[in-house]
């Protein structure tokens, strides 16, 4: 039979072990619960799941090019109703701006600032790149928005941006995509226009 008589020094260390383990455990779930990485592969989950059970597509990381004139956009949610391109902003901060802003600050938890181009505005030059793509093979008429969205930990990002074009959570993300606008059938080709953004898009 195994002796389990284990000394009191024994059980302590055992006992030591197992809490330090815990905290190891809880350490790395915080760390990658604000992992800009993983909180934008959330959004991804989030749109493709959104696109999948309504016959959208959602297209990532968009170059696009068109006669020396470039646009970025994180993904493309094209469905009937149109299309919402989507910049995300992975990092957990606190956000400051405003809509007309050249550019936006952030500062994360190390009280560390830096300082960004507005995305807004950036959005609003890439729908202009989009447009122009869509005018050469005739397509007219689409809907179109560009969306920020802050994608960081809930309890870790702070948003103070003062804008009327929508700049959301990752929450209030999903709670705008279940807004009757976005089930209207405005019989947009979502085959047609997936495939010209990807025409257009620049082969990393």
């Amino acid at each position: 039979m195994p002796n389990w008589n284990l000394s009191n020094e024994t059980m302590l260390a055992v006992g030591l072990t197992a809490v330090a383990l815990v905290f190891l455990l809880i350490l790395w779930l915080i760390r990658r619960s604000t992992n800009p990485k993983v909180c934008r592969r959330k959004v991804t989950a989030m749109l493709k799941r959104y696109a999948g059970i309504r016959q959208f597509k959602v297209l990532t990381d968009l170059d696009l090019e068109i006669d020396g004139k470039t646009a970025h956009f994180d993904y493309a949610l094209i469905g009937f109703y149109g299309i919402s391109f989507v910049t995300c902003l992975g990092e957990s901060a606190a956000y400051y701006g405003q809509e007309r802003d050249e550019k936006w600050s952030r500062v994360d938890g190390g009280s560390k600032k830096s300082y960004f181009p507005n995305p807004l505005i950036e959005g609003e030059k890439g729908l202009a790149v989009v447009r122009q793509i869509f005018a050469k093979h005739n397509v007219y008429n689409i809907q179109m928005e560009n969306l920020v969205v802050f994608a960081g930990s809930r309890k870790k990002t702070e948003v103070y941006v003062k804008a009327s074009a929508p700049a959301l959570k990752r929450k209030e993300l999903r709670q705008l995509l279940g807004r009757v606008k976005y089930q209207k059938d405005n019989s947009v080709d979502v085959a047609q226009l997936a495939g010209l953004l990807e025409e257009y898009a620049k082969k990393s």
